[in-house]
């Protein structure tokens, strides 16, 4: 494969490069730098790697390894000694909230479970992948997303709980 080929088969995984980076760097200018990394280092590593390699997969290694790298983060959250089962009625909630609380409840997720999360149930990639991605089995990558899911469960439905407190009406001046 040439540089150019090599180059364009990259670009076609950019949107998922690019959601994850804006997640894990919570600014555009980071994310832009996160995605150019990764991208320069999948230019000089990837293409040694052998044929039937998933590329996608092989980018967001990079991206998660780059990030980890710069942020110092080496534990990976995981306490898979007891599963989590989470139903489907319950992901039913994240379709009834703003963005602006479902955000907020995906910031509060430590970051490898915020983005096992973000690339599971956002960008559907299968668990094999993330698992691949993060590092971990197949089984801990399981883990990991019920997890994620029970604690952003519990942080929205405590915000739900709590009572928003509206501004009173502004009364029209009588003259």
């Amino acid at each position: 494969m040439t540089q150019t080929e090599f180059t364009a088969a990259i670009a076609v995984h950019l949107d998922v490069l690019h959601n994850l980076a804006a997640w894990l760097a919570r600014d555009a200018v980071g994310a832009q730098a996160l995605v150019q990394a990764t991208c320069r280092q999948a230019l000089r590593t990837i293409p040694q790697l052998p044929p039937g390699t998933n590329l996608r997969v092989s980018l967001l290694t990079i991206m998660w390894g780059l990030y980890r790298q710069h942020h110092g983060l080496y534990a990976d959250g995981l306490d898979d000694k007891a599963p989590v089962q989470v139903t489907a009625d319950k992901r039913m909630l994240f379709h009834t909230l703003s963005r602006m609380d479902l955000d907020a409840g995906l910031r509060q997720l430590p970051e490898a479970l915020r983005s096992a999360l973000i690339l599971t149930d956002v960008e559907g990639c299968p668990l094999e992948e993330v698992a691949v991605v993060f590092g971990w089995s197949k089984p801990q990558a399981q883990v990991a997303v019920a997890k994620a899911r029970q604690l952003l469960d519990s942080f929205l439905q405590a915000r739900l709980a709590t009572p928003t407190v509206l501004p009173a009406p502004e009364e029209k001046d009588s003259l």
